[in-house]
């Protein structure tokens, strides 16, 4: 399974956003800033070029 950038920003974005569900009124607004900047990042990383880097296992194995 192999991950690109835009498809990891757009996961840390969801995890943030449910995060900021169960934090306190207090600290909502910094994790709500920061799910909406790996969100911008993600579409970011697909206009310069960088989403079809990904990370990960290939299909390829090497026994050797």
């Amino acid at each position: 399974m192999t991950f690109g950038v835009r498809t990891i920003l757009l996961l840390v974005a969801v995890v943030l956003f449910v995060l900021g569900i169960f934090m306190d009124a207090t600290n909502f607004d910094e994790i709500l800033f920061l799910g909406l900047a790996a969100f911008a990042g993600a579409f970011l990383s697909d206009a310069l070029g960088y989403a079809d880097r990904t990370f990960g296992t290939s299909d390829r194995r090497d026994t050797t």
